[in-house]
């Protein structure tokens, strides 16, 4: 019955990420166009209300899904969008995810400065997957190079305050979610 019920959030988080990838504010970022999305928030939510593996089982069909040509990702799906510069951040999530996700499991945290702390972990893991992706796929993938600092501005700093506040918000709703998924 536990299994039956876990699946069932699995799915409910599922859809979630699917619907929140389409609220989303495009930034007139310099280089590559950029997105802020609601994504971020499920993805701390469901680290902190599911188990490790439902909660990577949620993401890894997320990204699975966008990458068969199922248009879930924020800018479309498709195999291709492996050479999207931000594909990284996709990747991000399911990190974010999953590192959350472990440390609730091992901190088991009650104060809201705990839930902070792991959600500001969760959201370091996604900036670094997310930034190192970017700023490599441009030599690999684009034929191009683009200065560091042009990169992080376009990856980092233009989207870290906006995220930041998502962060809270995420960690504020898992915390008080935990009387359901206990």
């Amino acid at each position: 019955m536990k299994s039956i019920r876990l699946f069932s959030y699995t799915a409910l988080f599922l859809a979630l990420m699917i619907l929140s990838s389409y609220i989303q504010i495009t930034l007139p970022t310099p280089v590559y166009s950029m997105h802020i999305t609601m994504q971020l928030f499920v993805s701390i939510v469901c680290g902190f209300c599911l188990p490790l593996r439902y909660g990577l089982l949620c993401m890894g069909v997320y990204v699975l899904m966008g990458l068969m040509g199922i248009p879930v990702f924020a800018s479309g799906g498709g195999i291709q969008y492996i050479l999207y510069p931000t594909f990284g951040f996709i990747l991000g999530f399911v990190a974010c995810t999953g590192s959350c996700a472990l440390l609730r499991q091992r901190k088991r945290p009650s104060s809201m400065k705990e839930y902070l702390f792991i959600g500001a972990f969760g959201l370091a893991i996604y900036y670094i997957l997310g930034n190192v992706y970017y700023y490599f796929s441009f030599p690999f993938f684009l034929n191009t190079h683009i200065p560091l600092w042009l990169s992080l501005l376009n990856a980092f700093f233009v989207s870290i305050i906006p995220d930041l506040l998502i962060m809270v918000a995420a960690c504020r709703t898992a915390k008080s979610l935990q009387i359901f998924f206990k």
